[in-house]
């Protein structure tokens, strides 16, 4: 099902970049056929770049604005709560039996796999020093798993975490509130919320290009398409046309920003 949407996805981006060519070419040449063969060669080389880039993104951050501010207001509310580590002892025994509660951690037994969650809740990010402070700290109870939930982190600890014969994962806030709080429908009592603030401009862009806005811009753009077929288009529709495709591409290709969803965290 993954798949059929990525292909899917694929289509919809070739069909939208196919639409605001053949618009332009139509309206610059005679030939209806001479614009449609230079519309799907344009369409496959801007595919074909558009491969070789996404091959060099990296996954980001896939949060709702509302459930971010949540997730900073959750994490700032645990930082000054002194029983944090009985916040999350209750919230593994929702759903495990065997949990046991320590005093800077808790220690889930899952079948035969011990998973240590560790909440390194400071608004410093850890550091390797840190890592290896938590990991021989915990190396007596042989868990199989040490998970590190943290304000955030850099992307080069992660590859760092590898060198440790036991599996250290780390989440950020933001991956906490998604893949634990969220997962689990167990959240923190909130007590210290975050002040908020105007709409940064990459916020605006995220509203403005929300996936589920693609439909409207599509349908409008395809109205003006089916009309070029049948009448000569002046140069105003061309650039509302072409807009409103380019709206639709930035939508579909928007991240939605949720957090990142790891496989078997416990």
């Amino acid at each position: 099902m993954r798949r059929f949407f990525f292909i899917l996805q694929i289509l919809l981006k070739s069909f939208f970049i196919y639409l605001i060519a053949f618009i332009w070419l139509k309206f610059i040449l005679d030939s209806f056929w001479l614009a449609s063969i230079l519309s799907f060669a344009i369409t496959l080389f801007l595919n074909i770049i558009g491969v070789i880039i996404n091959k060099k993104k990296n996954l980001k951050s896939n949060l709702k604005i509302k459930e971010k501010e949540d997730a900073e207001s959750m994490f700032l509310s645990l930082i000054n709560d002194n029983h944090k580590v009985d916040f999350f002892y209750k919230l593994f025994t929702s759903r495990f039996n065997n949990v046991v509660k320590y005093k800077d951690f808790i220690c889930v037994e899952k079948e035969e796999h011990k998973i240590i969650i560790y909440p390194f809740f400071r608004f410093q990010n850890p550091s390797q020093d840190d890592i290896v402070f938590i990991h021989n700290h915990c190396k007596k109870y042989k868990a199989n798993k040490i998970l590190i939930l943290c304000n955030d982190y850099d992307k080069s600890l992660v590859s760092f975490c590898d060198n440790f014969e036991c599996q250290i994962l780390l989440l950020n806030k933001y991956e906490t509130y998604s893949c634990i709080y969220k997962e689990y429908d167990f959240y923190p009592t909130i007590t210290t919320k975050k002040k908020n603030s105007k709409h940064s401009f990459k916020q605006v862009l995220n509203i403005l290009f929300n996936k589920q806005k693609t439909k409207g811009y599509f349908i409008s753009a395809l109205v003006l398409f089916i009309a070029s077929l049948f009448i000569n288009l002046n140069i105003y529709y061309c650039i509302v046309a072409s807009l409103l495709i380019i709206f639709a591409l930035i939508s579909l290709i928007m991240p939605n920003h949720n957090s990142k969803k790891y496989t078997d965290i416990i």
